[in-house]
């Protein structure tokens, strides 16, 4: 059993490292060298998502999200007992992508880590409701591809990274798009600026869970 979850815990902090450091190198690939923008990044973002379910979603689930695990752990479809080690590997996985992508390319970019467009007149406020909703989104798909009791692991990496992809494509560029408390926290870690961390926190748990939950409530059966 101990095994097991170490698996788990491991495929969770590979699986997160590789989202965290293709997903914010793309930003900062795209701000050095102007070649990516926003149809680049979302696609590097939505095809990294989709290689870590297609790899590690039999052994762990490939959430690589702690508000996803903490969502599943509501759900029933993860024990509540590996939920810390999911969220540690996590945590772990995105911290150590940021600083590696500090120290191979450099203070650029804010580390590619998600921030809302305030030049354009992008409030934290505003981000934060767009985080609810693009996460509540997301959790929505991955119930009806992933944890619906008809559904197929393997083929919810598709539906799954094409709305990541798109989901960044359309919003990053404007409120950041991170979904995924790990997606942002290491790269803001690396750049040593948390003003707007919260927003990427309590956006998606919050936008997850309320997916979940209404999900659920949409989809059982009456007694």
């Amino acid at each position: 059993m101990k095994s097991s979850a170490l698996r788990k815990y491991l495929c969770e902090f590979i699986g997160t490292f590789s989202l965290v450091f293709f997903a914010a190198g793309a930003v900062m690939v795209s701000v050095v060298y102007s070649n990516i923008g926003a149809l680049g990044s979302g696609l590097i973002s939505g095809g990294i998502i989709t290689v870590v379910i297609f790899s590690f979603g039999q052994i762990s689930g490939a959430h690589v999200n702690p508000a996803l695990s903490l969502t599943a752990a509501f759900l029933g479809e993860l024990e509540w007992r590996l939920v810390p080690g999911y969220v540690l590997a996590q945590v772990a996985g995105s911290i150590l992508a940021g600083f590696s992508l500090l120290w191979l390319i450099g203070p650029v970019a804010t580390i590619g880590a998600n921030i809302p467009n305030e030049a354009i007149g992008v409030t934290p406020m505003v981000a934060l409701v767009i985080e609810f909703f693009l996460s509540f989104l997301l959790m929505w798909i991955i119930c009806g591809t992933a944890y619906h009791h008809r559904a197929h692991m393997e083929l919810a990496a598709i539906p799954v990274g094409v709305t990541v992809g798109i989901e960044v494509m359309l919003m990053g560029p404007y409120a950041g798009a991170a979904m995924n408390p790990a997606r942002a926290l290491g790269p803001y870690l690396a750049h040593g600026d948390l003003t707007h961390l919260w927003i990427y926190t309590v956006g998606p748990i919050l936008g997850m869970l309320v997916g979940g939950l209404v999900y659920r409530y949409t989809h059982t059966e009456p007694a």
